[in-house]
C-alpha cells in the first residue's frame, strides 16, 4: 500500500492566523462588553455580566497564547 507513515495533519500559516483572529475577537468583545455594561449600569457590573466578560477575555488570551505556541513550533 502507498499510505504515508506520517498521518498527522499539518498546520498551515492560515491556521495560526485564524486562531489569533478568534482570540483577538474574543478578547476585544470581552473588554468592549465590560465597558458597555459599566457605562449602562452607572459604574457597576452585575455578577452575570462580569462572569461573561471574564470568560470572553480569558478565552481570547488563551487563543492568542495557543497561536503563539503554534507559530513558534514551525
Amino acid at each position: 500500500m502507498n499510505e504515508p507513515d506520517d498521518v498527522t495533519p499539518h498546520e498551515t500559516k492560515s491556521d495560526v492566523e485564524t486562531v489569533r483572529a478568534y482570540g483577538n475577537v474574543a478578547f476585544t468583545l470581552g473588554v468592549a462588553l465590560a465597558l458597555l455594561f459599566l457605562i449602562a449600569n452607572d459604574g457597576e457590573l452585575p455578577d452575570q455580566a462580569l462572569t461573561g466578560t471574564l470568560i470572553f477575555t480569558v478565552v481570547g488570551i488563551g487563543l492568542r497564547i495557543e497561536a503563539a505556541i503554534r507559530e513558534r513550533g514551525h
